[in-house]
């Protein structure tokens, strides 16, 4: 963990942020960074499954602008002491150890795998003011029902979006949680609440906009460099920004002033456990295995974020698709459950209607036949 930081700090060479467990050939990706006058930056594996591999580029200093904003924006200084219990080869592992460097305060980290009674005992043995959390290690510390530490003053919750329901729960036991929306391509934060309670405001370091179907558009200097991508071993860099340097995050959203709130994705993409997992990918794997007849859904789940689910036609073998399906997918993208429907709807084109399949499976979760 401390090499990654180190070789930041260091401010030289190509620095690839790959999961450990992943098959990753960090020198190809460092070569393709040389060819393209990338030399010199950061690249993170995006967190989904894209069907290809995909980098997001960024630069050191935004990195270091977007800490900057991050620590203006909730008042961190030198006397603050972090808790880092996210993976540092994540944007959000990442900037607690460039914000705690750029405001001189501590990071204490939280040895092994995460254990909510071990985050606690930590937080109280080094009088932890801060921390960055996903929502399914917030809910882990609520089922275990543990004391707020005396000194937590700002316990940040992102990567996933988070059920109001937990939200209010975790309000209530006195968690100081500060909701917070971001991604890896704005260098952590796009909108976080600066207090408890409030809404999530624009760090100053954002511009954005709306578009025309109410998709968040942002620019600013700390916006990443563009995406590495790589294609039957043949590698491209693109820049999905317009000419004006707006770059369109996917995510409807609603904007007061500078208060972001979103209200959900204008893609086929879901979180589970902090995972992006796209609808679209997984759907054609299983018409793969069943054919048109089985569709895959995603209900709203406290702990995963979501959960999916399968959706399938009569005279369809549950079992047996969900075990050639669940036998090659990795944890955050197996289906757990399934429900029998007399048909799949589709459009007239043939094209998965989500939203009535939505309505479907939540009908059913709740009891409620099909009509």
């Amino acid at each position: 963990m401390t090499g990654c930081i180190d070789q930041f700090n260091d401010g030289e060479g190509t620095l690839v942020l790959a999961n450990p467990a992943a098959d990753t050939d960090e020198r190809r990706i460092v070569e393709a960074c040389e060819k393209m006058d990338l030399s010199g930056s950061v690249v993170i594996a995006t967190s989904g499954s894209s069907g290809r591999s995909r980098w997001v580029i960024l630069s050191r200093d935004s990195l270091r602008g977007s800490a900057r904003a991050v620590n203006a924006h909730l008042e961190i200084t030198s006397s603050d002491v972090w808790i880092c219990a996210l993976p540092v080869f994540h944007v959000g592992g990442l900037s607690v150890y460039i914000r705690a460097k750029q405001s001189g305060s501590q990071v204490v980290t939280l040895p092994g795998k995460w254990d909510p009674l071990a985050f606690v005992e930590q937080c109280n043995n080094y009088g932890v003011t801060l921390s960055s959390l996903v929502p399914t290690q917030l809910f882990d510390l609520m089922n275990k029902d543990l004391s707020v530490p005396q000194t937590l003053r700002g316990l940040i919750i992102g990567g996933a979006a988070l059920d109001l329901q937990l939200c209010d729960r975790a309000i209530e036991k006195g968690w100081p949680v500060l909701k917070t929306y971001g991604m890896s391509e704005a260098g952590s934060q796009i909108a976080t609440q600066p207090r408890s309670g409030s809404g999530m405001e624009l760090l100053d370091c954002w511009d954005a906009r709306l578009s025309d179907d109410s998709v968040l558009e942002i620019r600013g200097e700390n916006l990443f460099s563009g995406y590495l991508e790589n294609h039957s071993n043949s590698w491209d860099f693109i820049r999905p920004m317009d000419g004006e340097g707006w770059f369109s995050t996917r995510d409807r959203t609603q904007l007061s002033g500078r208060i972001l709130q979103v209200t959900g994705r204008s893609d086929s993409m879901v979180k589970v456990l902090g995972e992006r997992v796209e609808l679209d990918l997984l759907q054609a794997r299983l018409e793969s295995i069943a054919g048109k007849q089985v569709a895959v859904s995603a209900v709203a789940d406290e702990r995963r974020g979501y959960q999916l689910v399968l959706v399938y036609e009569e005279g369809v073998s549950q079992r047996d698709v969900l075990d050639r399906y669940n036998q090659e997918a990795p944890g955050p993208e197996r289906i757990g459950d399934g429900f029998e429907v007399k048909k799949i709807p589709r459009n007239a084109l043939g094209k998965l209607r989500r939203g009535k399949i939505g309505d479907i499976v939540n009908a059913r979760r709740r009891g409620v036949p099909e009509s």
